[in-house]
């Protein structure tokens, strides 16, 4: 059999295997995202109400899980500073991949990565895509594209994914423009063509049945295993069903329908507690609409001799007027009530509705008067909803990220350029070259959905964790505080800034730095700064001297990091003074104003003699 033809047969059949999932995808994109109208056969003719409570916690569920905080970590342990450098290096190694990513993605018209697994986990329980490491002759870059799992077929073995196939549909002109094949003139461009995009362990085959028989590319894709992911929600594990017991004597057998019985309980979406539950809720609510619609046109009779009197028109429009004999007579009568047990039904309805969503103080609604602490509590559960999507989530990363690292680490796509943010809002951009992250730790990944409110509990739990306890010693260290507690992206960089603020209380750095800052921006300000410099300076200088030290002695900075690879800094990255060069003169080596600011014999408020200085003339 030929490949294409081999690969075309097994796609299908693992479709028509999994079948049951994926009617239950459709149905829950059409029903509980799309919300689909509620029209059962037995309210034909009647009002019918549709609930859009389950695209509301849909959504939901999609910021908490898009909005979480995400780290990216390699485990450091007790590595001293260089060897933690190198961590960081690979930590932004897969933040300015995932960064660049994204951009290419909104190029293509799709949201980004994370947003993409944020709406594919909640709603079908399963994400899944490409992941691997492109170049050509010009640059090289990292490519993760999430695929609908609806148009995605895969088969895992005993190590991982054996093969996974994106089956979808595009035009002929998307088909010629990026596979540079055409079609002859008896195809209707109108119309969509298959695409088979099929990766196993070596390479990536792409088939287009109604082109031609033989695959239209077949490449090695550089890795040693599927580049691809397909990670399911870990709310449940994949549980068989009980097998079909046969006759006396014989075993009991398993049918594949039982097997795709399985997989369709396996990754459920978020909707799986109450799918029934909002079938009822819309219809009771349907009962209601239909009796609150009965309240514009109750119904009514006239009792008359004969028995066939008819009214003309409608009678309940505003003004209108109805001829009545003396033995005629209009009859309103009562409306339709709704069954006493219709109400607490109802709260018994939206009770459970909650239990297997989101509480509606979540939505901003209050359903009766509750304390803070009972607000507060309702609220502490709603990570427990989005964790097993939030724990899928980190899974799908770390699985991309490790792609990324090994194939980057052989060494055949060169450096790359990249940029982006930490988790602590920090800016980065360099070159990162294989020798940067090979031999490192796999990273670690982790996603915490987070309400607002939860920021202030972290600052407020570091605080109790660095404080003295009865020995004098806090329960855990501020690098650990920082790394774990307050998960930040790049501890390291933390503590230099915090340095750096710390060193600004100096009078003397404060007053170089002022001088500097106000010079660049042209403030004649700058010139008495200076002033203060060179005076706190000549202090200092003067102490120095009476200690028996020189400004030699004074640049000579001990280097704390002999015997590794990275030196001490350098010494002439002092201010000029610490390394004994004299400070600049005045309207010779700096561009400050060098003559009065004001002209001879300008009176002086509240200066003796007047404000004058003696010998200088008043200004007549």
């Amino acid at each position: 059999m030929a490949i294409a033809d081999e690969i075309i047969e097994m796609v299908d059949q693992k479709e028509l295997d999994t079948v049951k999932l994926r009617d239950r995808w459709r149905t829950d994109y059409q029903k509980r995202w799309l919300v689909e109208p509620f029209n059962p056969d037995e309210l034909k003719g009647y009002q019918t109400h549709t609930s859009n409570d389950s695209k509301t916690m849909a959504r939901k569920a999609i910021s908490l899980l898009s909005g979480a905080a995400m780290t990216v970590q390699v485990s450091q342990d007790n590595d001293d500073r260089s060897s933690r450098d190198d961590d960081n290096a690979k930590e932004r190694f897969i933040l300015g991949n995932f960064r660049a990513n994204d951009e290419r993605l909104a190029m293509i018209g799709m949201p980004s990565l994370r947003q993409n697994m944020s709406f594919s986990l909640p709603i079908f329980g399963h994400t899944c895509g490409r992941a691997l490491l492109r170049k050509n002759r010009q640059r090289t870059w990292a490519d993760a594209t999430p695929w609908d799992p609806k148009e995605t077929m895969w088969e895992f073995g005993s190590e991982g994914l054996l093969w996974i196939c994106h089956k979808y549909y595009r035009l002929p002109s998307q088909v010629e423009a990026e596979y540079n094949k055409k079609f002859d003139s008896s195809h209707d461009n109108r119309n969509p063509v298959i695409i088979y995009d099929y990766y196993d362990t070596r390479r990536n085959t792409v088939v287009i049945p109604v082109l031609q028989d033989t695959p239209v590319k077949r490449a090695i894709h550089g890795l040693d295993r599927v580049p691809g992911w397909v990670v399911m929600s870990s709310l449940q594990p994949p549980i068989v069903r009980d097998a079909i017991q046969g006759g006396v004597g014989y075993p009991a057998q398993m049918q594949s329908i039982q097997l795709a019985d399985s997989l369709a309980d396996y990754g459920e979406s978020i909707f799986s507690e109450n799918r029934s539950i909002w079938d009822d809720n819309n219809f009771v609510l349907s009962i209601q609409k239909e009796l609150v619609h009965r309240s514009l046109k109750p119904v009514f009779g006239i009792r008359s001799p004969d028995g066939f009197r008819l009214v003309e028109g409608d009678p309940f429009v505003a003004g209108a007027e109805i001829p009545l004999r003396e033995s005629e007579e209009l009859i309103v009568y009562d409306f339709i009530k709704a069954a006493s047990d219709i109400g607490p039904y109802l709260t018994l309805i939206n009770g459970e509705m909650q239990r297997g969503g989101f509480p509606v103080i979540m939505f901003g609604e209050t359903p009766a008067t509750i304390s803070g602490f009972a607000m507060n509590t309702l609220k502490s559960g709603v990570g427990d909803k989005v964790l097993p999507d939030s724990q899928a989530i980190s899974t799908a990363l770390r699985q991309i990220s490790n792609i990324w690292s090994d194939m980057f680490s052989t060494g055949s796509f060169g450096s790359l350029e990249l940029s982006g943010q930490g988790r602590n809002r920090r800016w980065f951009s360099g070159t990162i070259s294989p020798n940067d992250i090979i031999d490192l730790p796999a990273v670690e990944i982790n996603l915490t959905p987070q309400l607002p409110e939860d920021n202030a509990s972290k600052v407020a739990i570091a605080q109790q964790l660095r404080a003295p306890g009865v020995n004098g010693m806090p329960l855990k260290s501020d690098y650990r505080i920082r790394e774990e507690d307050l998960q930040m992206q790049d501890s390291d960089l933390e503590v230099d800034a915090i340095l750096q603020e710390m060193a600004g209380q100096d009078n003397l750095v404060r007053a170089q730095r002022m001088t500097d800052a106000l010079a660049k921006r042209g403030d004649e300000g700058a010139q008495w700064w200076h002033i203060q410099f060179q005076v706190l300076f000549r202090q200092m200088m003067q102490m120095a001297t009476q200690l028996g030290m020189s400004p030699e002695e004074l640049t000579n900075v001990p280097n704390t990091n002999a015997g590794n690879d990275n030196p001490g800094f350098d010494p002439t990255v002092l201010p000029n003074a610490l390394q004994g060069i004299q400070p600049p003169t005045p309207g010779i080596d700096t561009p400050f104003q060098t003559g009065p600011n004001q002209l001879p014999g300008t009176p002086r408020p509240g200066a003796q003699n007047g404000g004058l200085r003696a010998g200088v003339p008043p200004i007549p």
